[in-house]
């Protein structure tokens, strides 16, 4: 796993991504580095590195990824709320509420079907 994350760490490596990719294989013991990606510049090894920590169920992660959800990029934006659904804490249901009222419908979308995954039935209304 280190050489996975000393390439990860590389700036010159164009395909950091796959590096991310790699990383989810190992489960649990891969969250700190998965979780130290979202910081990345690249917006792939962020979008990959949020869907990562969901498929591998890090809900110690949930803060980070609520993070995201003020990312620059809408595609990114879109897999934290994604994996915020998949994550099911209800610790986001703010965030993802906020979401609701100021990004663009395509993240709306996202954050609405994560608000029906967390939430009740019937706590959420729809768009």
């Amino acid at each position: 796993m280190q050489n996975i994350v000393a390439a990860l760490a590389k700036k010159d490596n164009l395909e950091r991504w796959k590096n991310v990719v790699d990383l989810e294989k190992y489960g649990q013991p891969a969250t700190e580095f998965l979780v130290q990606a979202l910081a990345d510049e690249d917006r792939w090894v962020r979008y990959l590195a949020v869907d990562a920590l969901a498929n591998i169920g890090a809900n110690n992660s949930v803060d980070s990824i609520i993070s995201l959800l003020r990312d620059p990029d809408q595609d990114v934006r879109f897999a934290a709320a994604a994996a915020l659904g998949k994550l099911g804490n209800p610790k986001a249901v703010k965030s993802l509420q906020e979401v609701l009222s100021k990004d663009n419908g395509y993240v709306k979308i996202a954050a609405e079907e994560a608000l029906v995954k967390i939430s009740p039935q019937g706590t959420v209304s729809p768009l």
